[in-house]
């Protein structure tokens, strides 16, 4: 109980000091966004994300990754990780990652797409972690899902949940799937059939984006080659218009309201959409490669360091992360990948206390 309520305190007060950070320009705070993308290794074969085509090498090493942990625990405090990948489950020491993360008392969030959640992995994850993990399944047609997966992955996800939730009701499950031409007219009847049905906690939805592994990044209009965007904008639009007044209903769609509006207007043009008012992550994240390198965010992804020869605190704070900080400035980037859509303090809190009551300390 103790451990939640510094976890409380510090989100709430480092929240506030990101918020002053933004206003006066100055870098006051620390980071309270850490992700770390664990693997490039990924063994489906998706046909909107070119990840798998990267082959993993020097990557850090299950003790590189503790000494890294025990840092950022020292400096932080709790706080919550996020881990991605690739396919984190296909790293061979995974499950010690997540243990010495619980053992030291990192609250831990992961993304699969459920291919290696055997049933004696599933008995890890009750084990060790993650606190929250989250399945990729884009739409509750096994047919389309399995197709733009590669491999048939929608069977493994759906077995993996019903294992995890009979045998443990406080572990905390999402779905999490992608906007894409073939699966927007399926978003409202995927979020009820994933909660209802499957009895996940939670269900968001992720527009379909360059990915890290192109350079359709620094195309503006790589959307209109991309066979996956969606056609038809009004019926896209209609379709999270739907999942608006689902959320308004009280239905655990974990999306914001206002991302829900801006891919409203993203999928009518990238460049269209309402962007927040605020981009904090220069304040507010850090994110850490499989190699160990260090940047604040994946579109100016200039590195500000490596775990493996400097201490985090020592970069979070440097003169090159001030460097970054101001390229970061003039940003024009479609940043709607959630992971820069920031949640308010109110959601913030109502997750700490959703995590609380579910789990306890």
């Amino acid at each position: 109980m103790l451990q939640d309520i510094q976890f409380a305190a510090y989100q709430g007060s480092n929240h506030l000091v990101q918020k002053a950070s933004y206003a006066l320009d100055r870098n006051l705070a620390r980071p309270n966004k850490i992700s770390v993308l664990i693997t490039d290794a990924c063994a489906a074969r998706c046909t909107m994300c070119d990840i798998w085509k990267l082959q993993a090498h020097n990557e850090l090493t299950i003790d590189e990754w503790r000494v890294t942990l025990d840092r950022l625990r020292e400096w932080l405090g709790p706080f919550w990780l996020v881990i991605s990948g690739g396919e984190p489950f296909q790293v061979r020491y995974m499950f010690d990652f997540l243990a010495h993360c619980r053992d030291i008392g990192i609250k831990t969030k992961m993304s699969s797409n459920g291919m290696f959640l055997t049933e004696r992995n599933c008995d890890r994850v009750l084990e060790v972690g993650p606190d929250f993990l989250s399945l990729s399944i884009d739409t509750w047609r096994k047919d389309v899902h399995d197709h733009h997966r590669g491999v048939p992955l929608f069977d493994k996800c759906v077995d993996a949940i019903h294992n995890l939730r009979a045998r443990d009701e406080s572990i905390v499950l999402g779905v999490a799937s992608i906007i894409m031409d073939e699966t927007y007219p399926d978003m409202p009847e995927t979020a009820r059939w994933a909660l209802d049905d499957l009895g996940v906690d939670r269900v968001l939805f992720q527009p379909l984006y360059p990915t890290f592994a192109t350079d359709e990044g620094i195309d503006p209009q790589w959307f209109e080659r991309n066979p996956h965007w969606p056609h038809d904008a009004d019926a896209c639009s209609d379709a999270l218009e739907t999942l608006r007044g689902m959320k308004a209903e009280g239905r655990a769609i974990w999306n914001p309201d206002e991302h829900l509006v801006a891919m409203q207007y993203y999928f009518r043009d990238p460049a269209s959409h309402p962007r927040p008012d605020e981009c904090m992550v220069r304040y507010n994240t850090m994110n850490i490669g499989p190699r160990g390198d260090v940047n604040f965010c994946y579109t100016v992804d200039t590195s500000v360091g490596n775990v493996r020869t400097v201490h985090p605190r020592d970069m979070w704070r440097s003169h090159l992360a001030k460097q970054v900080r101001d390229e970061m400035k003039d940003c024009k980037a479609p940043c709607l990948l959630n992971c820069y859509r920031g949640h308010s303090l109110r959601d913030q809190v109502a997750m700490f206390r959703f995590f609380l009551e579910r789990q306890g300390a």
